[in-house]
């Protein structure tokens, strides 16, 4: 069984721990509705994180002493054929997984390493080989978080060869230019410190402006930075707040969390989901890049992990990580989430819509 023409297509990635699953692939029927499981369409261990690029679906398996970055075709049925993988490191924890734009490497955040692993591609994009890794030094004050770097994601600039690689150890987001062999050059053409302690985790490009937010998960909280035409000179331009728990969450003692930052297609609103408080935030973005909070709404579940939003900018998919489920929200004209459907899904760790 597929998912028809009526419906859209998103994958899961989520956490196995040696039980079945793996990659999921879900259809949204937006005539009804509703969500159903397509297939386990990658059964593999762990594959914490997935990208698209063109006809295949990119994964970091995050394991403590195998991780490795694996290559899957899309075939026309939406089932997933492994066309190959990389190994990281030994000591890697592979957590995330980036694309050069033109498609001839993929990139792994290793984040018990402290390391940017990098992994060939073909011109038919499966795996050719990979090559030295670039591990990180140093730490931060938080010493139950913060003993050694731990890289936690890697994006690349738009329009740029530039790849932002956020450290939650060591408070950075560090710039490496990607040669035309896809290793990265050193020295890094620019590190951005954040304040000490923040822990940066994931970061989001505006789709329009030369504006970057970084979901700081220590300090709880986002931060704007606007850079110029090349990608580089990052500076500082606003912090944002992010909801505290309140109510069962405050009781609970679970710790508040920001996770994921992603923008709407058309630059007007940022959602920042927030783990503890299993909350979502709304801000709206403003024509220079200014950021308004506006509102915080409910994630459905319990430890929003992932939030992705559809390609139409009407949907919102939260990957509800600790309530074992993804939850669809139908975006208001204004950005508001409205809860649609939701489906059970073991630990999601990442949702992305097929493009």
């Amino acid at each position: 069984m597929t998912a028809q023409r009526s419906e859209q297509a998103l994958f899961a990635g989520t956490y196995t721990d040696g039980r079945a699953g793996g990659i999921f692939e879900l259809a949204f029927n937006e005539e009804a509705g509703s969500l159903r499981i397509v297939r386990e369409a990658g059964k593999a261990p762990n594959p914490s994180f997935v990208a698209q690029r063109g006809r295949h679906l990119y994964a970091a398996h995050e394991l403590d002493d195998r991780s490795y970055l694996a290559a899957y075709a899309i075939e026309g049925d939406g089932s997933l054929v492994c066309r190959g993988a990389c190994s990281s490191p030994a000591d890697a924890g592979t957590c995330f997984v980036a694309v050069h734009p033109d498609g001839r490497c993929l990139y792994g955040a290793n984040y018990q390493s402290g390391s940017v692993g990098l992994c060939l591609l073909a011109s038919d994009g499966n795996p050719r080989g990979g090559l030295p890794s670039v591990r990180h030094a140093g730490g931060g004050p938080n010493r139950e978080r913060q003993s050694a770097p731990h890289v936690h994601s890697a994006s690349f600039v738009p329009g740029t060869d530039l790849l932002a690689v956020v450290d939650l150890g060591c408070d950075t987001v560090t710039l490496y230019r990607a040669g035309t062999a896809g290793a990265l050059d050193m020295p890094p053409a620019e590190v951005v410190r954040v304040p000490g302690g923040s822990g940066p985790r994931m970061l989001a490009f505006h789709p329009r402006l030369p504006v970057a937010a970084l979901a700081d998960e220590l300090a709880n909280d986002v931060l704007l930075f606007r850079f110029d035409r090349t990608g580089l000179n990052w500076e500082r331009i606003g912090r944002l707040e992010l909801p505290t728990a309140r109510g069962d969450a405050s009781r609970s003692g679970r710790a508040v969390l920001a996770a994921h930052p992603a923008f709407s297609p058309d630059g007007s609103r940022l959602y920042v989901s927030v783990r503890g408080s299993d909350r979502i935030a709304l801000f709206d973005i403003d024509g220079s890049g200014s950021a308004s909070a506006r509102a915080d709404y409910p994630s459905g579940g319990r430890g929003p992990r992932h939030i992705s939003l559809s390609p139409a900018g009407d949907r919102l998919a939260v990957a509800n990580q600790d309530s074992d489920e993804v939850v669809l929200f139908a975006l208001t004209a204004n950005g508001r989430p409205i809860e649609e459907t939701r489906i059970a899904v073991p630990r999601p760790s990442c949702v992305a819509w097929e493009r």
